[in-house]
């Protein structure tokens, strides 16, 4: 370790320039978050579409095909609209979703 010092050589992935990258919100945050909660959704409204079919095996096809159009969907939608139209449609719902700010006393 002294003679580390002593060059001035760091070990790789140590350093001011790695503790930067690790502090710095990663860009596909907004990709991750997006695809987890439109699985959840697009498993959601499969389920319950294979609900209003009577009969065992219709209900895994309508679950299944619902829930990959719903999928395919959000992420061709993802990959074809430009990021500031995107940018712009996530903030308004994440605007609606928030509860107000109650001021503090």
């Amino acid at each position: 370790m002294r003679e580390r010092a002593r060059e001035g050589t760091t070990p790789a992935g140590t350093g001011r320039a790695t503790r930067a990258r690790a502090a710095r919100p990663s860009s596909a945050v907004p990709l991750v978050l997006f695809c987890s909660v439109t699985g959840i959704v697009a498993v959601g409204l499969g389920a319950l579409a294979g609900l209003l079919v009577p009969g065992g095996a219709a209900r895994g096809v309508v679950w299944l095909v619902v829930t990959a159009l719903i999928a395919g969907g959000a992420g061709l939608w993802w990959g074809l609209t430009p990021v500031t139209e995107r940018l712009r449609v996530l903030n308004r719902a994440l605007a609606t979703a928030q509860l107000p700010s109650v001021p503090r006393r």
